[in-house]
């Protein structure tokens, strides 16, 4: 999927002030990622990285479950980092995924959640294995091909343009990780269904959260009333209980750096 870099570094910082406000299913991503660690790490990390850590969320669940770890919260995004509560125990670090500003073989844990969709993963996952020390772990969260399937779907009913965005599939983000040589990758998805009065509200709510459609392909200007229209009407097939459904595939990613460079397991347990 080609994306314009600048056009989600703007959405993400307008996005910044009602963030927390809206981003419920980033929310209930970043509870079930923590979930994830807590049960998977055996040691308790000391430098963590948070990646892609927008207003800072995860920062102190992290250090509830880890109250001796040093966070380094990172995003691209200055007016993310800015909405960051100020703590002795983390330090906010504007700098971008593609390439961090963080010395190599530093961190324990890379927790990063819903930020890999807006990326190049290959050059991501590179990055991240130079920051991590051997044997350390990675954690995280990223939107499945199948993410907002409704909405697509009623689009294409009008034109093929793209409208939404396109997500790798979990086997493509597992396969590249083997690529990288890292360890006991394990890559599961489930999905998540908010639910909207109408789809303007749903499609606020998708821009609201800095993450409307980014694709350089895309139509540039604003959506008439009367494709509005039409894509209500082509949204009706999606119809439940009267609210508009929206499905979001919740991708999981897991995977250690190797200590040895031998001795690869990879599992994948797509849904």
């Amino acid at each position: 999927m080609p994306l314009e870099h600048d056009q989600i570094l703007t959405a993400f910082n307008r996005a910044a002030p009602q963030y927390e406000r809206h981003a419920v299913l980033q929310k209930e991503a970043m509870e079930r990622l923590l979930e994830r660690v807590e049960s998977d790490l055996t040691d308790a990390p000391n430098t963590i990285l948070d990646l892609g850590c927008g207003t800072g969320w995860a920062c102190q669940p992290l250090l509830t479950s880890y109250p001796q770890a040093q966070i380094i919260a990172a995003d691209f995004a200055a007016d993310m980092i800015a909405q960051i509560p100020p703590h002795a125990q983390v330090e906010g670090r504007v700098t971008d995924a593609h390439c961090i500003d963080i010395n190599a073989a530093s961190v324990d844990l890379v927790y990063s959640n819903l930020m890999l969709q807006w990326c190049n993963q290959e050059t991501v996952f590179k990055e991240i294995k130079r920051a991590l020390k051997p044997g350390g772990t990675l954690h995280i969260t990223s939107m499945g091909e199948h993410t907002l399937h409704e909405l697509k779907s009623a689009w294409q009913s009008i034109d093929q343009e793209p409208h939404v965005n396109s997500f790798a599939p979990t086997t493509e983000l597992a396969d590249c990780l083997f690529r990288l040589g890292f360890e006991e990758v394990i890559a599961d998805s489930e999905f998540i269904t908010m639910t909207y009065a109408n789809v303007f509200d749903l499609m606020r709510d998708i821009k609201n959260i800095g993450a409307h459609n980014t694709d350089n392909q895309r139509r540039k200007g604003l959506t008439t009333p009367q494709t509005i229209k039409r894509l209500d009407a082509a949204y009706q097939e999606f119809i439940q209980d009267g609210l508009y459904p929206a499905t979001y595939e919740l991708v999981y990613l897991r995977a250690k750096k190797s200590t040895t460079d031998k001795g690869l397991q990879v599992k994948i347990n797509a849904t």
